[in-house]
């Protein structure tokens, strides 16, 4: 029988995908930490109705970014994946038109809410307070927007070792200076030590992306740079629209709630489960960054047996790791709670919906990818729209519950998403030759 190390030195996907998701989650490590941290010292320090304000402020800089730079970013990631080796000149100019594009939107996005905050603080969130922090955050979403599409860059060019690095770079300046911030000068002292962490990762970033690309004969192209607009049209428009649905979702769910006379303890409430659920999907995430690029390969060269030992290695890693953490929660999850100051007897439903989701989520990410890596853009986009719609509708009739209506409406939209990307992954392989599986013996 052959050893393990042999097996693993003749497949390069999976010894692609091993190296990428090692490196990948000793990079995220910090970053994911940094928003965990400081919901945990507000709680302790303020309450939960300064959680909700920063819940609240921290959504819309999240969502803001994602508008201003997912849709490019998958775009880009996909693309320079899949003309990297065989069109190098493209590729230089799709990276160009994705810097240009993120730092145009992320600068509208920013002035618009730094113009809007007061109207969005009364009208919308119905806490006018908020506004001043909608002010603060609105020059981070270019640095943030911008960190983003650069390692977007990088994953496109399977740099995954280079963007731990980095990642570990900014998540220590995030853990080391956002505490300090909150605690000298509360949410605004957070959210300006938030913005000069984006600022040094977007600075450190980019000569790491240039020499990433000169590595790989790529000529990074400015100039000419928007003859690559089918690309827009074809994969970073439904993107972009797909991530207006997707994450600005939450944003739109917490403004439901939060009007209500005890809103803000519920979103904060809400925005503590949130933390939970990301700290149980961060290491499948980052199965999904691995994966992205190696899909769109596959699919690319029309190697239907690489796309299925893709999403096999992903699946079943991101299964093992459910398994792992749901365990766990139902050991230790009053811990969990007790951290931020909640009582386990009255919360503990909450997060145990929020558990079991994240279980089902983790499962079906890299099927989330399918649409994206097969070039099904406006399929996926489709799809999304399902999903945002089924949270939007459930916690509107389910806003008397405050945050268990929203995260039993979430959990909802998740499962019939899971079913919907099984069917359509199964009629992309359908598409897929099948000559390039292997012939029987």
């Amino acid at each position: 029988m052959r050893s393990l190390r042999t097996l693993i030195s003749q497949s390069a996907d999976l010894r692609v995908f091993s190296l990428g998701l090692i490196w990948s989650i000793l990079g995220t490590v910090a970053v994911r930490l940094t928003p965990m941290i400081t919901t945990i010292l507000i709680s302790h320090w303020f309450g939960i109705e300064s959680v909700g304000r920063f819940g609240v402020t921290y959504s819309t800089l999240v969502s803001a970014t994602f508008l201003a730079s997912t849709g490019v970013n998958l775009m880009a990631t996909r693309n320079i994946a899949a003309y990297a080796t065989t069109d190098p000149g493209t590729a230089g100019r799709l990276a160009g038109m994705a810097l240009l594009l993120v730092a145009g939107a992320s600068v509208l996005i920013g002035l618009a809410i730094f113009h809007f905050s007061d109207a969005i603080a009364e009208r919308l969130l119905r806490q006018p307070e908020l506004a001043f922090y909608l002010r603060v955050i609105s020059p981070i979403v270019v640095v943030s927007a911008l960190n983003n599409v650069q390692v977007a860059i990088l994953n496109g060019l399977q740099q995954f070792k280079t963007i731990a690095r980095l990642n570990m770079v900014m998540g220590g300046l995030m853990i080391a200076s956002v505490p300090i911030g909150l605690y000298f000068h509360g949410l605004t002292g957070s959210f300006t030590a938030l913005g000069c962490a984006y600022l040094a990762g977007s600075l450190i970033t980019a000569p790491a992306m240039l020499r990433a690309l000169k590595t790989r004969g790529i000529p990074i192209a400015f100039r000419g740079a928007l003859s690559q607009w089918p690309m827009i049209t074809r994969y970073a428009i439904p993107a972009l629209l797909a991530s207006i649905l997707f994450e600005p979702v939450n944003w739109i769910c917490t403004t439901i709630v939060v009007g209500k006379p005890d809103g803000l303890q519920q979103v904060g409430l809400y925005f503590i489960a949130m933390q939970l659920e990301t700290l149980l999907l961060f290491a499948p995430q980052i199965v999904v960054q691995v994966t992205i690029p190696m899909l769109s390969t596959g699919f690319g060269e029309h190697n239907r047996r690489r796309v299925l030992n893709v999403l096999g290695m992903g699946i079943g890693t991101n299964l093992v790791i459910a398994l792992g953490f749901v365990t766990v929660m139902m050991l230790f999850g009053n811990w969990f709670l007790v951290l931020f100051k909640l009582d386990p007897a009255q919360h503990w439903p909450i997060f145990m919906v929020v558990v079991f989701a994240s279980a089902m989520i983790a499962g079906a990410l890299p099927l989330g990818q399918v649409p994206v890596s097969s070039g099904y853009m406006w399929t996926g986009l489709s799809i999304t729209a399902g999903w945002a719609a089924t949270f939007i509708v459930g916690t509107w009739f389910l806003q008397d519950h405050g945050a268990y209506g929203m995260v039993i409406a979430r959990a909802i939209a998740w499962g019939l998403q899971t079913l919907i990307y099984i069917g359509f992954t199964r009629f992309a392989i359908g598409r897929t030759p099948s000559a390039s599986l292997p012939r029987p013996a």
